[in-house]
């Protein structure tokens, strides 16, 4: 199908679910692709499943210097990144904006 040809992508949370399905079409439609995520084990398993087109970066989406190892390491294996799927997210508590405490709405906008 070849739709993604010369494309360069960031997956965040790509080691499984949702994620892994976006990497999995990304590399079958020819794109290049980073995935991230803290689950380093299955990130890695699928980076390894998807071939030479894939590499995977543990990365905690909440981190901003983090960030830059992701692009540093994605740029280094395949060049400029053009395609980002901030596909990454926790659960955190449950509440109207105005019940957060100040550490859970910081944390809930990153």
């Amino acid at each position: 199908m070849n739709r993604l040809n010369g494309k360069v992508a960031v997956i965040t949370g790509a080691a499984r679910g949702m994620g892994a399905s976006h990497a999995r079409m990304f590399v079958a439609e020819g794109a290049k692709v980073i995935l991230t995520d803290l689950r380093e084990k299955e990130g890695r398993a699928l980076a390894q499943e998807l071939g030479r087109n894939a590499v995977f970066v543990r990365h905690d989406v909440a981190d901003a210097l983090q960030w830059s190892q992701v692009i540093e390491q994605g740029e280094s294996a395949f060049g400029p990144i053009s395609v980002l799927v901030n596909n990454a997210g926790i659960l955190g508590p449950i509440a109207r904006t105005v019940d957060l405490s100040e550490a859970d709405y910081s944390r809930s906008a990153q």
